[in-house]
């Protein structure tokens, strides 16, 4: 996958976000780089990241993000779904921290834990991406 397929991967991705959201979160790695395309086609400014981390079978979110998230629409962003644990511990952070979480994610697969709320596609293979 070059940078062109990928900008128009999301252009419509961010196509099927039905409301805007206040903020745009990026999990880290594979999420930050298209959280930050998103946040330029949805015109949004505040935007994040969240590290989680594998410990065990658990997953960990070890950072914070230092602003009162209570109520703000939040579009959290990961690359690619492979099972999901991040996403679902990062969702978990956010809405404990009293955030309306909605999910995105280029590509996700049909064995994974979680469906993101919006998507370009299920996919069985994972991509190539540019910043791999």
């Amino acid at each position: 996958m070059n940078w062109y397929e990928v900008d128009n991967e999301l252009k419509l991705l961010a196509s099927k976000c039905s409301k805007k959201p206040d903020i745009i979160i990026g999990i880290v790695r594979g999420g930050l780089i298209p959280a930050r395309l998103l946040a330029k086609h949805l015109g949004i400014k505040d935007m994040y990241c969240l590290t989680v981390k594998k410990y065990g079978d658990e997953r960990l979110v070890t950072n914070e993000i230092n602003e009162n998230l209570a109520g703000k629409h939040i579009l959290l962003v990961e690359d690619v779904l492979e099972s999901g644990t991040s996403l679902i511990a990062a969702k978990e952070y956010l809405e404990s921290c009293g955030a309306n979480v909605e999910t995105a994610s280029m590509y996700w697969q049909p064995h994974t834990k979680i469906q993101p709320d919006y998507y370009v596609a299920e996919r069985t293979e994972v991509p190539v991406f540019p910043w791999d």
